[in-house]
């Protein structure tokens, strides 16, 4: 009597392990569309044997657990190569939108109004007409044209940088965000797990975990409780358990573009520090790299050609004479390199009157000896003032003006290719590295359809043991 009822009782628990796993395959068919979702599966053991005379009889089996099935090294790859390839885009992006400011392609960039005013010189330095006025109004139409290209180009840049800085304080909230929830989550899954494994609330913080690596470089490590850790570059904790930190602006108040520029602060418990310079991969990273680095690499060298531009212009002009006696600069003297791009302007008496265009070493009408001069600069390679130069020597490389004009749009096209190639790179290893996820924790229909038929025959099975005892015990029953 007690051998059937304990038969019974083994069954019973069959029925309710099997019916178990028809809910946890469920579960994951429900959820193959759910983005981040990792499959589940029930963990089994025997449960322990009752001794007796004709040796151990068991008892069954029970359902110790439900785990998420995961990949730890992939999940952390995932993170790492998530935050490189958001750095990478960004930067890919920025510098695809500086290559169209500086674009030749149109025969409107740097280089052409450039040339244009060098054909201008010669123009006027080969006029038949006493006093050349058409070419000395082409010259200084042919200026006005270049000073307004390089502006126009340095204040493009500089609005791209402008909006960058947006981009970065716009980033700020959204990281402190997903913070917050993954902290809560971390509270959430603590408390829970007191009981069992909180698998849903699981994949939901790796979600965010991994929308956060996007935006930010982090490292994470798990305490023995299942609250994550969350670290930043520099060894700064931005999740600790239930407590999540702040990423504050403050203004960059030694900026050489913009003092109101944002520097990213870290804040905890009412300190602050400075992490600008920590910040590593992710999109923050990229675009701090793009304000900070790859714009103002642009604007300085249109500084630097607007710089040797005007000096060498001048430098030949003010040794001739303009038709009206004048003598100075053809262009407004720059006063260092830095900024040279966004100031430059065609001096006060060349834009009032083309005839104060020294194109003579004489005010003669036909004295074009210096036009020619001037002309020249076109083939003349000197060595380049950079930032940081004057007052003291040139220490750039040896080139004419147009082909540094060339080398700036060849530097940011090369660098642009690099990203760009970098970049498609980064996006076949995650689309690898997700695939490989996929693999490891993604649901499929056809085995989630298998186990269901597997679990079915079992849950028959173990409804044809109870059957048969109930029947034995009816048999019993009777014959009592």
């Amino acid at each position: 009597m007690a051998g059937l009822f304990g038969v019974l009782d083994v069954a019973n628990r069959g029925l309710a392990v099997t019916q178990q796993g028809i809910r946890v395959a469920g579960h994951n068919i429900a959820n193959v569309n759910t983005p981040g979702y990792s499959r589940q599966r029930q963990v089994l053991a025997a449960l322990p044997p009752i001794p007796s005379v004709s040796g151990h009889l068991g008892t069954g089996a029970e359902q110790r657990t439900i785990e998420r099935v995961t990949d730890a090294f992939v999940e952390a790859q995932l993170l790492k190569q998530n935050g490189s390839a958001a750095s990478t885009e960004a930067q890919a992006r920025a510098l695809e939108l500086v290559e169209e400011v500086l674009n030749e392609q149109d025969g409107e960039g740097v280089g052409a109004a450039l040339s244009q005013l060098y054909d201008a010189f010669a123009d006027l330095a080969s006029a038949p007409a006493p006093g050349a006025p058409a070419e000395r109004e082409a010259v200084r139409a042919a200026a006005g044209n270049l000073v307004d290209t390089i502006r126009g180009a340095d204040a493009q840049l500089r609005d791209l940088q402008t909006s960058t800085n947006r981009q970065i304080e716009t980033a700020l909230p959204e990281i402190n965000a997903i913070a917050g929830r993954i902290a809560q989550l971390n509270e959430d899954i603590v408390r829970l797990e007191l009981q069992a494994p909180a698998n849903d609330l699981r994949d939901e913080r790796d979600l965010l975990l991994r929308e956060l690596s996007g935006k930010i470089e982090v490292q994470t490590f798990e305490e023995d409780n299942g609250a994550l850790v969350v670290m930043l570059a520099g060894g700064f904790s931005l999740v600790n358990g239930p407590n999540a930190a702040s990423l504050e602006t403050a203004f960059d108040t030694g900026n050489p573009f913009n003092p109101t520029f944002s520097r990213v602060v870290f804040r905890e418990r009412g300190t602050t520090y400075d992490i600008t310079d920590e910040v590593g991969a992710g999109e923050l990273g990229g675009l701090l790299r793009v304000r900070d680095t790859l714009i103002p690499s642009a604007v300085r060298s249109l500084d630097t050609l607007a710089y040797n531009l005007a000096a060498s212009t001048n430098a030949v002009h003010a040794a001739g004479v303009g038709l009206d006696g004048s003598v100075g600069n053809f262009f407004v003297g720059p006063g260092a390199v830095e900024d040279a791009a966004r100031d430059l302007a065609i001096a006060s008496a060349v834009a009032a009157s083309p005839d104060a265009i020294a194109a003579g070493l004489t005010p003669a009408p036909g004295d074009n000896r210096n036009a020619l001069a001037l002309a020249d600069l076109r083939d003349a390679a000197t060595a380049l003032f950079l930032p940081g130069d004057p007052p003291g020597p040139a220490s750039g490389p040896t080139r004419t003006l147009l082909e540094h004009a060339g080398a700036i749009l060849a530097e940011v096209g090369q660098q642009t290719r690099t990203l760009s190639q970098a970049s498609a790179q980064q996006a076949r290893i995650l689309e690898d590295l997700e695939n490989r996820r996929d693999a490891a924790s993604g649901v499929s229909i056809d085995e989630e359809m298998t186990g269901l038929i597997r679990l079915e025959a079992a849950y028959q099975a173990n409804a044809r043991v109870m059957s048969t005892v109930s029947r034995l015990l009816d048999d019993l029953l009777n014959v009592l």
